[in-house]
């Protein structure tokens, strides 16, 4: 049996919620909003910490990404003028993420260019169980070094200028995962997940 994540459990201080922005990318100002994901069998949740992080004189929003099996990711965000970026703590570098307003045919590179990045696709749906997403664009993501191992050397992300990124696939075309849940300005001991809409 799955457990449901409690929000309060996960420590997400309760303020109220405010979008950096309507677009490709969530970045959210507090903690008690989440976003919840299926991953196969099974899920992770992302949600951001209340204070942001600077690096080179940049500020940072602090995304958290907990995995059902116990790991947490740390990735660090900002928004430009014409692109999201992310920054790399080990490397001390800074890429792109995704422009701000995607248009078919941009392309992009890791800072290290271990991954090529081209937006092929705009206004397109994307199907999942939990939901259609119209207006995504489709970025082809595509390792060039094998500097990391454990991931696919190919595969697509799904971004929505409603809700950002929504979901990913493979080469095939097969769900790898996909946004199942947001909560926006949660209350103390609300759930995010599959028991949460019992």
């Amino acid at each position: 049996m799955k457990k449901p994540i409690l929000i309060s459990l996960l420590a997400l201080t309760l303020f109220s919620f405010t979008f950096h922005s309507l677009g490709y990318m969530t970045l959210f100002e507090n903690s008690n909003s989440a976003k919840y994901f299926k991953y196969g069998k099974h899920h992770f949740i992302e949600y951001f910490d209340n204070d942001k992080k600077t690096f080179n004189d940049l500020e940072y929003y602090v995304r958290y990404r907990k995995y059902s099996w116990g790991d947490v990711d740390t990735a660090y965000y900002r928004k430009a003028d014409t692109h999201y970026y992310h920054f790399d703590s080990k490397n001390m570098t800074e890429s792109i993420t995704l422009p701000v307003e995607p248009q078919l045919g941009d392309k992009w590179y890791e800072a290290d260019e271990s991954w090529s990045y081209e937006v092929i696709e705009t206004d397109l749906k994307f199907k999942t169980p939990a939901k259609k997403y119209k207006n995504c664009v489709k970025v082809h993501c595509l390792q060039l070094t094998n500097r990391d191992k454990n991931k696919r050397q190919e595969y697509f992300l799904f971004y929505s200028p409603d809700f950002g990124y929504v979901g990913n696939v493979d080469s095939k075309g097969k769900i790898l995962s996909y946004l199942s849940e947001m909560k926006i300005d949660a209350k103390e001991g609300e759930v995010i997940g599959e028991k949460s809409k019992n």
